[in-house]
């Protein structure tokens, strides 16, 4: 195995450890989503003593949850592929088609990453809030949670884009 084999390799491996960690602790984003819910729900019915932060709130969590699903999803190439046309492929073409397509995903994550860096750093400069009775900075906090999740999926693409193109010539040689 080659040195950048072996750096990919254990890039990789921390990548997905930090992925897995990050996306176990937000699926807990849910069960308080739940809970408040629950909790206005009887505030609300109960006691007629609804609140103002309980929506607000729980679109923020399930936003962040959302958001952080896209890194932990295209980790494990889980995302939607038509797989009908790409298992009956010659493999040859297949690899091939594999290296394009990743390729594909690096060019547009690149042109996404910088869209949502520019509008990350614009909501952060004019300190931009949500506009409700509540008016928090839940733009700046979403608007940037996807920057960075755009750029860990940027990663992520580069090295499944290394990984296609070692297949690719392992079938060659």
């Amino acid at each position: 195995m080659s040195r950048i084999t072996a750096l990919q390799n254990i890039a990789d491996t921390m990548l997905e450890r930090f992925t897995r960690r990050i996306g176990a602790m937000t699926s807990y984003a849910f069960l308080i989503i739940v809970a408040i819910t629950t909790y206005e729900v009887v505030a609300r019915y109960v006691f007629q003593s609804p609140t103002i932060w309980v929506h607000e709130f729980t679109v923020m969590l399930a936003a962040v949850a959302f958001v952080i699903g896209g890194p932990l999803v295209h980790q494990h190439r889980l995302h939607i592929t038509i797989s009908f046309f790409h298992e009956r492929m010659p493999v040859g073409l297949r690899r091939r088609v594999d290296v394009f397509g990743s390729l594909m995903v690096v060019v547009f994550l690149a042109l996404l990453a910088w869209t949502t860096s520019q509008q990350a750093w614009q909501s952060i400069l004019t300190r931009e809030t949500s506009g409700t009775a509540l008016n928090l900075p839940i733009p700046v906090l979403l608007k940037t949670l996807f920057a960075a999740c755009v750029g860990l999926m940027m990663v992520q693409s580069l090295l499944h884009l290394a990984a296609d193109i070692r297949t690719l010539r392992k079938g060659r040689s």
